[in-house]
């Protein structure tokens, strides 16, 4: 990723600013991803396995919990820009 900033790219503030942002993105993909594997998981289980759900029915709790998941990382991926980017602001004064 590369900034246009009035601060250096060398500056250690900004080199840090970044190193923050990609840890606080990663932790946030890794935690979605499992929240999300974990909640396919035990449907599909419930579904195909256990039989406690149609499966005609089950399917739409799959693409219903896939979309939820899909909603809040995009939506919590936005926040983490934009709070990214307000950091980014305050920190070099664009």
């Amino acid at each position: 990723m590369s900034y246009s900033l009035n601060a250096s790219s060398n500056d250690p503030r900004v080199e840090e600013l970044k190193r923050q942002h990609q840890r606080r993105q990663t932790r946030l993909l890794v935690t979605i991803a499992l929240i999300e594997g974990i909640a396919l998981a035990a449907a599909a289980v419930a579904v195909y396995v256990l039989g406690l759900i149609d499966q005609e029915q089950g399917i739409w709790i799959l693409i219903g919990i896939a979309a939820v998941g899909a909603f809040v990382m995009s939506t919590s991926l936005m926040s983490l820009i934009r709070r990214h980017a307000r950091e980014m602001r305050d920190l070099t004064g664009r």
